[in-house]
């Protein structure tokens, strides 16, 4: 899956310092979200500010916010969320917000690229 270092969106079960080394080997620069345990009471702001910085983008404060700051991410970037589906199914809402924008960026540029990283079986069933 991963293996074809190819502009998309991807699920997998290998940890997020392994898929990173791999994409950087494969020519891509990864970029690592690691979210913190405790998100807070808002944890949509927690995870866009992270998000943003991540990527290198600042904090960001709304998914729109992430949509237009995307345009910036330098060619050949692959964001590698480590343990992303875990947080997608833990916080469904939020997910959809900022996924739906990972996503449909992933599929429209040929540069960008998104890994869920340590997912579970289950989750790879609902691989985009």
């Amino acid at each position: 899956m991963t293996a074809a270092f190819a502009p998309g969106f991807y699920t997998t079960k290998a940890e997020a310092a392994s898929v990173a080394g791999d994409w950087r080997l494969g020519g891509w620069t990864p970029k690592v979200l690691q979210l913190p345990e405790d998100l807070g009471r808002d944890a949509r702001r927690t995870v866009l500010a992270e998000l943003g910085l991540a990527l290198g983008l600042g904090e960001l404060a709304s998914p729109a916010a992430l949509s237009e700051a995307l345009g910036r991410v330098g060619a050949s970037t692959v964001l590698v969320w480590a343990r992303g589906q875990e947080f997608a199914d833990a916080e469904p809402a939020v997910w959809k917000a900022v996924g739906d924008v990972l996503e449909k960026r992933a599929k429209a540029k040929p540069d960008f690229a998104v890994v869920l990283a340590g997912a579970d079986k289950k989750s790879k069933e609902r691989d985009r």
